[in-house]
């Protein structure tokens, strides 16, 4: 039976049990993605992967810094290599589609640039299955759990979080933090042109629902609206970034005038929907209530 974590529980022994929780995920999806090779299953652990990662960029105060950045180093290497098929797999999906929307006018170039993702993710999963061996085998995850297992009591420095003190007030900070890096960015990247700000949003909200999701047994029945909320946000930007991605791909590829034209044209209105979406995102329920109603629930 899984141990329980709340609000009241020392943050010496939630860290542990939260971070074990990760690990266990994460090669448990490794496992299922090595079987199955299917693009949900490398999706869901590319997603795994980051949650463990940003669980021990949040709780590395708890930690000697050298052991916890010796496990990032080595998990980063695999989202790195997840993140190389997950785009390719995306840009199949997205030409794919869009090949069968335009028709006989522009397929024979579509199924050009298809092909050669295709090829392409021959070559990233075996590259995949060789960084999932190399970089994270089995054994690695005895010695993470060593290392999450014990987090410092005693000997840490004067500016670390008391490991006796409750969860709730290190995760109040923890919260705080992840809005702020959010609301930065916001600003700028509600400008229609503002692509840069919009990519780094995308990637401050990741972080914050992450975040969130690690610490979700301590927001009660409110969290799963509250997390779908971000997770809207984070839809919008990602798909607003892979149509940035798609648009340099065609502009690359070489094709004829009128098909570039016409598969540019069919992106930036898709993009300019997006973006819609997104204000009124901001307007209907902006990323500062969200993280209010998380901090009110702690």
């Amino acid at each position: 039976m899984k141990a329980r974590v709340e609000g009241a529980t020392p943050l010496w022994i939630a860290c542990r049990l939260l971070l074990c929780e990760r690990g266990d995920d994460f090669f448990a999806r490794r496992e299922k993605a090595l079987a199955t090779a299917g693009p949900e299953d490398i999706h869901d652990l590319r997603v795994a992967s980051r949650r463990l990662r940003e669980g021990l960029a949040l709780f590395a105060p708890c930690y000697n810094p050298d052991d916890i950045a010796c496990l990032g180093k080595r998990f980063r290497r695999v989202t790195r290599a997840l993140g190389a098929i997950r785009n390719t797999d995306e840009a199949i999906l997205f030409f794919t589609s869009l090949a069968e929307e335009l028709g006989a006018s522009c397929r024979t170039e579509l199924e050009r640039i298809l092909d050669a993702f295709r090829e392409e993710r021959d070559r990233e999963l075996e590259r995949l299955r060789g960084a999932l061996r190399v970089f994270a085998p089995p054994s690695l995850h005895g010695a993470y759990r060593r290392v999450v297992s014990a987090p410092r009591l005693f000997s840490s420095p004067g500016d670390s979080p008391d490991p006796f003190a409750p969860l709730a007030v290190f995760a109040r900070d923890a919260i705080d933090a992840g809005l702020s890096a959010v609301m930065a960015l916001v600003p700028q990247a509600r400008r229609e042109g503002e692509i840069a700000a919009q990519h780094l949003l995308r990637i401050a909200v990741k972080h914050f629902r992450y975040r969130a999701e690690i610490l979700s047994g301590l927001f009660g029945a409110s969290f799963p609206e509250l997390r779908d909320r971000l997770r809207g946000y984070q839809d919008v930007l990602g798909q607003m970034h892979d149509l940035d991605v798609f648009a340099g791909i065609v502009r690359d590829a070489r094709l004829s005038e009128r098909t570039g034209e016409t598969v540019l044209s069919v992106i930036a209105a898709r993009r300019n929907a997006l973006f819609t979406q997104f204000t009124g995102m901001l307007e209907t329920m902006p990323p500062e209530k969200i993280g209010e109603r998380l901090r009110s629930l702690l």
